[in-house]
């Protein structure tokens, strides 16, 4: 069994048309509203407009109770039966697995492993793929650090997935894996009680503060110009500006920092945030 996927067939470069409709893509992915609870839907946005495939699944592997809880994009008459089968034999053959360091972490699919023949022969085939007349199961693997291994997948039943595809996939990789940290992270600033000027103590010049903040909230370039009633030129000088004291590249890796400082300053600096808090009791 291979742990790398021979590459023995030349990939193309995408055309502008396809570049085109992946910027348009992820524009949408990483558009305001970007959540915990809309993160999976958003996925599925994504992959769906950029290849053709008969399912999609988000998949997720639990560290802890090896328990695999799934989304899928629509719901088939044998879906639950094969979902189950898939749990009961995933183990015992490579490409299903959820092992985040088969083929060096890339895109890969079932028939990269197994011919026609050889794949229709396990009893995986059988159960789960036959069923729904499925050919080919490619995975993508994204990146977590919850405890748990993330693989996006896609279900065909027509050819087999071919390099163009994964090429593209391994494209969206890193996009699948910075928004899924983007939208826990936003989730989790709900809770925060940021403020600018929270950003101000460690040395952010006030409108990189404000900025900051209606970055934790979510906003894109143009949400914080109409915001701020700063022209979208000046707000972006203004964001390279915060990358470089963040030490980060771009506006996702931002958030996520920006989140992160601020849930350490609010830790650590309460009193500036609540005063003095006293309890007494009024009753003997």
């Amino acid at each position: 069994m291979m742990n790398s996927v021979s590459r023995s067939v030349r990939t193309r470069m995408p055309t502008p048309t396809l570049l085109l409709q992946l910027n348009r893509a992820l524009a949408e992915f990483y558009s305001p509203g970007l959540a915990t609870e809309t993160l999976i839907a958003r996925t599925f946005a994504l992959t769906s407009r950029l290849l053709d495939f008969s399912l999609n699944s988000h998949g997720v592997l639990d560290h802890a109770t090896g328990e695999l809880h799934a989304n899928f994009d629509c719901e088939l008459p044998a879906l639950a039966d094969a979902f189950v089968a898939f749990g009961r034999h995933m183990r015992k053959y490579a490409p299903f697995r959820f092992d985040p360091h088969l083929n060096d972490g890339k895109p890969y699919s079932a028939r990269d492993f197994y011919g026609q023949t050889a794949f229709r022969d396990l009893d995986i085939y059988q159960e789960v793929y036959r069923p729904m007349r499925f050919t080919d199961h490619c995975f993508v693997h994204v990146p977590s650090s919850t405890g748990s291994t993330v693989f996006v997948g896609f279900m065909r039943d027509g050819r087999p997935f071919d390099a163009d595809e994964k090429q593209l996939l391994a494209a969206i990789q890193p996009h699948l894996a910075n928004g899924r940290e983007l939208a826990h992270a936003l989730t989790s600033a709900k809770d925060l009680l940021v403020t600018p000027e929270l950003f101000g103590r460690v040395g952010f010049t006030p409108r990189q503060s404000e900025v900051l903040f209606w970055l934790t909230q979510g906003k894109d370039t143009s949400d914080i110009a109409r915001i701020l009633r700063l022209r979208a030129d000046s707000v972006r000088r203004l964001l390279q500006a915060v990358y470089a004291k963040l030490g980060v590249n771009h506006r996702g890796a931002a958030t996520v920092k920006a989140i992160a400082l601020a849930r350490q300053l609010l830790t650590t600096e309460p009193s500036a945030r609540t005063g003095v808090l006293l309890h007494v009791a009024t009753r003997t």
